[in-house]
């Protein structure tokens, strides 16, 4: 085989590489970014349960609770179904994040927030943000801080045996 054959095979299977690679992110990227599980409980006690747990540990106090099918509906949206978002907060954690000027852009994602909704099957279901993966995406100092608080917020949501995961 001639090298301008091996230079063109190798090209093509390298851009069908980078082809299938895109697609294989596009297609995972939501499912590792938000962590979606079942809650065992009706939307009511999983809210209220979330909530407790959450001022019961140390570092962690919930900031409010949006009812955000309320605010969709008073804003000139539409109803979607009964959804909560648990805002929740560490001044620990915003302070070992937040004190060094060059991490003071990830004041934006927070405080932290947790989704709580019930699906049109009438199933309760819990969304957040996945630790793990955003901890590897930054890496570094942000990533170890942010891998610390992901333990925290699994023993938080411990009561339904919910573990961050990277795949």
């Amino acid at each position: 085989m001639s090298t301008a054959k091996i230079v063109i095979l190798t090209a093509v299977g390298f851009l069908v590489g980078v082809f299938f690679t895109g697609i294989t992110i596009n297609l995972a990227a939501p499912q590792l970014l938000i962590k979606e599980v079942h809650s065992p409980y009706d939307f009511e006690k999983t809210v209220r349960i979330i909530q407790e747990r959450i001022a019961a540990s140390d570092r962690w106090h919930v900031v409010d609770v949006y009812d955000q099918n309320a605010e969709a509906i008073a804003h000139g949206g539409a109803a979607i179904g009964r959804m909560a978002i648990i805002k929740y907060c560490s001044g620990y954690y915003a302070t070992k994040m937040l004190q060094d000027d060059a991490r003071k852009s990830l004041a934006a994602m927070m405080p932290k927030g947790i989704a709580v909704y019930e699906n049109k099957r009438g199933e309760v279901l819990i969304a957040m943000s996945n630790g793990a993966v955003m901890g590897h995406l930054f890496g570094g100092e942000v990533g170890a801080i942010v891998e610390e608080v992901s333990r925290e917020v699994e023993q938080i949501m411990g009561f339904m045996h919910f573990k961050f995961l990277t795949f």
